[in-house]
């Protein structure tokens, strides 16, 4: 049987970390949500695919081979000469905490259309990952909706992760109403605790969370850093503790988290479960996210995205 693929949709972009004992020095690291649990999903053993647009320029030529080094297929990836590859400068504070100062937009990933997939890609069944990053133009907008209703048409799971980056959004803060509107569509969600609080916006857990659970037969989880998960469904509630470790950089934690997730849910499916199998086994629920907890304290152990994500051996 095929490997289940997941393919991952979105930004992928330079990351300019700081240099902790020189503040004004940067050191360039791939980085950008989507494409990080693409890599993280390879570096596992999983069969990932990235979809999404670069720029025609040294930092996009760049971010494709680090993906293809990892063993991330690229056929679905575009290239311009219409808009530059995203920059992102990465500041890190005493706990390892990170703030961010991006170049976008303009940016080539806000440039993928719908007809730059290629035309093979939903012949296999797979899970479609993406996060709110998509959502901040209307046009990249368009496409990210367009490829969902695409991807459940074609039987695919769907997966968001919220991943809220206000200073993306020419408001200053994201829109609840185009956020919801992809949770609404989700089959997985993954949201950080700050991340609840906001779309929630005044509202209680235990009245909002089943608003979104009541759409698809989504399993949703919650992480708060060091502090445990919470993983909810339409029948149960539980949480996993987290366990202490020493931090140097939390850039791709919770895209560790989300590539294990993900990878884990592939091989279940790849071994013939289908979905509502998954979330009728609790017990199997709480195996992965075990697993998906490793996952994001062991990048939280080293500096930088792709290099930091965890291999199969690392993981296990």
């Amino acid at each position: 049987m095929k490997p289940t693929p997941v393919c991952c949709f979105g930004e992928v972009l330079i990351d300019f970390l700081q240099d902790k004992a020189q503040p004004g020095l940067f050191h360039r690291f791939a980085g950008g949500a989507p494409a990080n649990v693409a890599v993280a999903v390879a570096k596992l053993g999983g069969q990932s695919k990235f979809i999404g647009m670069l720029g025609k320029d040294m930092f996009g030529d760049f971010l494709q081979q680090e993906l293809q080094s990892y063993g991330v297929d690229c056929s679905a990836v575009r290239q311009t000469m219409d808009a530059k590859t995203a920059l992102a400068f990465v500041a890190l504070n005493e706990q390892g905490d990170r703030s961010f100062s991006f170049y976008r937009p303009p940016a080539a990933d806000l440039l993928y259309k719908v007809e730059h997939c290629p035309a093979d890609l939903w012949q296999d069944k797979g899970i479609l990952h993406l996060c709110s990053n998509s959502l901040t133009e209307p046009e990249i907008a368009q496409t990210s909706f367009a490829l969902v209703r695409l991807a459940q048409q074609h039987g695919w799971l769907v997966s968001v992760d919220a991943n809220l980056r206000h200073n993306l959004w020419s408001e200053g803060k994201a829109s609840r109403e185009l956020v919801i509107q992809l949770l609404e569509m989700a089959d997985l969600v993954k949201l950080s605790e700050d991340e609840l609080e906001y779309l929630a916006d005044g509202q209680s857990t235990e009245s909002w969370l089943p608003h979104i659970l009541a759409f698809r037969p989504t399993w949703l989880v919650v992480t708060a850093g060091a502090n445990e998960v919470q993983s909810y469904s339409k029948t149960d509630w539980f949480s996993v503790p987290v366990s202490s470790v020493p931090v140097l950089d939390t850039t791709a934690a919770g895209d560790a988290f989300v590539g294990a997730w993900l990878n884990q849910v592939a091989m279940q499916l790849t071994q013939g479960l289908n979905f509502a199998d998954v979330l009728n086994h609790k017990e199997l629920r709480q195996q992965i996210i075990e697993k998906a907890i490793r996952a994001g304290s062991l990048t939280c152990q080293k500096y930088g995205a792709f290099a930091a994500l965890p291999t199969a051996q690392e993981w296990d």
